[in-house]
């Protein structure tokens, strides 16, 4: 025992001379990672601080940090399980872990670690929200909803969730997304149109018996302002509750196509075609679904098709202005463009107030080069005087005048649309053509590198050719 005695103060010196440089280094670790120049750096030596300084598990977290900050997405998944394993994870470390899951790609891992950090004691509020995210990913509107509500419950002055709440709650609580949608917009007035617009629709759909209608209201409503995903998720509950609504059917065609974006395959395509038919099989004289196969077979580029369908709807419904743009538009994919022009004309006479329509014609014209001097800019004219300071119009009108080698009139305007918006890429390109086709060769390279860089795709081109 005397023996043992003596032995344990040479032991504990033996084990400080071994372990203190180990240590030693791993604070100089610690300070390099604090100092390091970029984030994989700073996580390496977190990482091998973590190692030498045994009692500091939390620098593995810290690592995961670095690694998650340089894009490394696996490097930091390993580190926040060493952090887990050791018990070190923060709240923040939970969020941040499922995060680097997420973005490698692995969304059910993610939400299997965020759930399991709210089962944690004081778990971030973050969590809610990531989780109401994936779930809206995986279409459980109704769970995605719940815990999003969890999220706003803490986070009363976050715009972006009360909308997403909002958006989320229209599929099943009608009186609580209005109101969801109008406090989003009372903290954030840019979200104020969209809002507008759900608005019009919800109280729309609360004077319809039928809760099909209702759900259709409300798909429109929602493609309106381009959330076709949950609008396609209305227009499903829509067919649901009568499958014999053809509008239903038709609007979930139209949803599927547009859902999948430029992502659309045979697959969407033909579904979307059953729905479709599914319509015109249940009403073959609504315009509606006339008007909505029109749109699948243009995309689809069978414009004879198309051309016909949007004939049948103009015939049922023929004070439609958007109609005739669609039969405009049809018409002149087909090259017969006096009769996209007449049809331009006509959707004008039907609304002679409305700016938009006006814009149509002028644009058609301007696209086509196409009776320029009697219809286009007369057009334009018109527009601008229904909407004045519009830099769209603006620049629509100098177009139509540069076009017209009128240049002083085109420079005019091209100029008046820069001094209403001056990130408007189209003028800055129309204003480059003209100083071009003046030989105004300096000008003109500057108002094309400007078209380029706010993401003109023709400015290049014209750069590549005069500015080699």
């Amino acid at each position: 025992m005397r023996n043992l005695l003596r032995t344990l103060p040479i032991l504990f010196l033996l084990a400080l001379a071994v372990s203190a440089p180990l240590v030693i280094s791993g604070y100089s670790e610690l300070r390099q990672a604090q100092m390091a120049a970029s984030y994989l750096v700073a996580a390496e030596h977190y990482q091998a601080a973590a190692w030498r300084i045994p009692w500091r598990a939390d620098l593995y977290e810290l690592a995961g940090h670095e690694y998650y900050y340089a894009k490394e997405y696996a490097h930091a998944d390993a580190e926040y399980q060493k952090a887990f394993r050791w018990r070190a994870l923060t709240a923040d470390g939970w969020v941040a872990w499922g995060d680097v899951n997420y973005l490698n790609n692995n969304p059910g891992r993610a939400a299997e670690i965020w759930r399991q950090g709210l089962e944690q004691e004081n778990p971030s509020d973050k969590l809610y929200s990531r989780l109401a995210q994936t779930y809206q990913e995986e279409k459980d509107y109704s769970k995605a909803a719940e815990y999003l509500q969890r999220y706003v419950a803490s986070h009363l002055e976050d715009a972006s969730a009360h909308y997403r709440l909002g958006l989320l709650l229209t599929l099943s609580d009608p009186n609580a997304a209005l109101s969801e949608l109008i406090t989003a917009s009372q903290i954030n007035s840019d979200l104020d149109p969209a809002v507008q617009t759900l608005r019009s629709a919800l109280n729309l759909a609360s004077l319809n018996g039928s809760p099909s209608e209702q759900f259709v209201i409300i798909g429109r409503g929602l493609g309106l302002i381009k959330e076709w995903e949950l609008a396609l998720a209305a227009f499903e509950k829509a067919a649901q509750a009568d499958g014999k609504n053809a509008e239903a059917w038709a609007w979930l065609g139209e949803a599927k196509q547009q859902s999948a974006g430029n992502e659309a395959d045979g697959k969407n395509r033909d579904e979307a075609r059953k729905d479709l038919d599914q319509a015109l099989s249940l009403n073959q004289k609504s315009a509606v679904v006339r008007a909505l196969r029109g749109l699948y077979f243009q995309r689809v580029g069978n414009n004879r098709d198309a051309l016909t369908e949007f004939q049948s709807a103009v015939t049922l419904q023929p004070d439609d202005p958007s109609l005739y743009v669609s039969i405009g538009e049809s018409y002149s994919k087909l090259g017969d463009l006096i009769r996209a022009l007449e049809a331009y004309q006509y959707a004008t006479t039907l609304v002679p107030e409305d700016a938009g329509y006006w814009s149509l014609l002028a644009q058609f014209c301007a696209q086509y080069n196409l009776h320029i001097t009697d219809v286009g800019i007369p057009a334009a004219q018109r527009a601008l005087a229904i909407r004045e300071q519009d830099p769209k119009l603006e620049d629509l009108l100098g177009w139509l005048w540069l076009l017209n080698a009128s240049y002083p009139d085109a420079e005019r305007h091209l100029l008046r649309a820069l001094e209403l918006d001056p990130q408007n890429a189209a003028a800055h390109f129309h204003l480059g053509m003209m100083y071009l086709q003046t030989e105004r060769r300096d000008l003109a390279y500057g108002q094309f590198i400007r078209a380029r860089d706010l993401g003109n795709a023709e400015a290049q081109t014209v750069l590549s050719q005069y500015f080699p």
